[in-house]
């Protein structure tokens, strides 16, 4: 969520002030660790002449938000002319973890919500949706308003917006996790990025000096981000990790081949998360990683060691899934909460924040609302992490983050798995079956 104007409070110090570990690690699925800088997009939309006085005095809409994006709502509120709808808008920042599910389970028994529309990840949204937090949304919008999503965020939404045939939700973002790799080492030995998984394990062979520090491989294996990388590599593979079937041993597999055999990925990212994986590849110890648009920034950031040929995108490599599967993206979106305090300003401003007209702007005041709508793309054109999400857009490469009813315990149960796995402590046989029981056992 790297802003367009400046840098304010970011995700990595919010949760430093009101997180927990465990619950950061589960925001690491989409939630970047480092502190973004401004990125270059197009010029940001001129704010709107003052709206006239409202016809009416529709009262005050409460909006809850990440702290990261407290002050972008509010410039989008103001500079797209939010008060023209006859309403004010009180952002505040939502509480998170237990104690935000909390919070909206009280206001659910009390008949009065904490707040009118709250924003919200893939992880609380299956929660809250299950729980009956969230009104129905599909008659707030018009019968053309899904023609402005391409197929692979139509699948998205599908998934992880919808419940029982009802849209309880609609993504402001899409992240999708991008290849970067060191475009000037890969020049000097005269090889291309890895297209494939057998290439990538050969990267090691090219790249890895242990006796230098250096790795031709790494990721964020921490608890929590483990489980992204099982998510991300299950997808490539063609399936999903919480189904633990022979998809998942073939990821565990190669991913301990990677580390032991191949000595392409270090195996001390078992114990690193994004911000330390980031900063051995900004210390020259990387050669390509897996990693969330918020690098982008972060790369940048360091500008005595910044130039455009030691931070390019690629295209992921394909799995045996198949070019589609080759990743997944991740988002956040809004909701109205029933028992809302006021239902009518919550409808209009969830219309105002999700329409076509408004959409595109918003993504240049902040790309923390960057997705790939088709009106968007448009809107931002080809500028910061835009031309990226278009190209694995067009190339069709992105596909539908792997689901399971009950996301942020499976997820921990595999992480648990693999981490005995992958550290030696247990063979591949006990820790399917270690995994497969866990996995039984919270879905009964």
């Amino acid at each position: 969520m790297p802003k367009i104007a400046g840098t304010r409070f970011n995700r990595r110090d919010f949760l430093k002030v009101v997180g927990t570990a465990s619950l950061a690690g589960m925001l690491a699925s989409c939630t970047p660790t480092s502190a973004p800088q401004a990125q270059p997009t197009a010029a940001a939309p001129e704010a709107k002449a003052p709206a006239q006085p409202a016809t009416k005095d529709g009262g005050e809409v409460l909006i809850g938000v990440g702290g990261w994006a407290e002050e972008s709502t509010k410039e989008v509120a103001e500079q797209l002319g939010f008060a023209e709808t006859g309403y004010t808008i009180n952002v505040q920042i939502e509480a998170t973890g237990a104690e935000l599910t909390s919070m909206l389970t009280a206001g659910m028994a009390s008949g009065k919500a904490p707040w009118d529309v709250l924003d919200f990840e893939d992880g609380m949204a299956i929660t809250y949706s299950r729980s009956g937090f969230f009104e129905a949304l599909d008659d707030l919008v018009e019968p053309d308003f899904w023609d402005d999503f391409p197929e692979n965020l139509t699948d998205m939404a599908k998934v992880w917006d919808q419940y029982e045939g009802e849209t309880f939700r609609i993504h402001h973002n899409y992240e999708a996790q991008y290849s970067w790799y060191r475009k000037d080492w890969f020049d000097e030995k005269g090889v291309n990025p890895p297209t494939t998984w057998d290439e990538v394990a050969e990267l090691g062979k090219v790249f890895t000096d242990e006796s230098k520090g250096v790795w031709a491989v790494e990721d964020g294996m921490v608890p929590g981000q483990m489980a992204v990388l099982l998510g991300y590599l299950a997808l490539q593979a063609g399936g999903n990790p919480f189904d633990v079937d022979d998809k998942l041993r073939t990821v565990l597999e190669y991913i301990y081949k990677l580390m032991y055999e191949d000595k392409t990925l270090n195996p001390a990212c078992l114990q690193k998360n994004y911000d330390q994986q980031n900063a051995d590849y900004t210390e020259d110890k990387v050669a390509y990683m897996r990693q969330w648009p918020f690098f982008y920034d972060v790369a940048r950031a360091k500008e005595s060691w910044f130039s455009g040929e030691k931070a390019v995108i690629c295209m992921p490599p394909v799995g045996p899934g198949g070019k589609e599967n080759s990743t997944y993206a991740a988002g956040w979106g809004y909701g109205i909460l029933k028992s809302a305090t006021n239902p009518e300003g919550a409808k209009e401003l969830l219309k105002f924040l999700v329409s076509k007209e408004n959409a595109g702007q918003m993504a240049l005041i902040d790309t923390w609302y960057l997705i790939n709508r088709y009106s968007v793309m448009e809107t931002v054109g080809d500028q910061g992490m835009a031309k990226y999400l278009k190209m694995y857009s067009d190339a069709g490469v992105i596909g539908t983050r792997p689901f399971h009813e009950k996301f942020t315990e499976a997820s921990t149960k595999l992480d648990e798995a693999a981490a005995a796995y992958l550290t030696q402590q247990i063979g591949i046989d006990q820790a399917m079956q270690q995994a497969e029981d866990s996995i039984k056992a919270i879905s009964s």
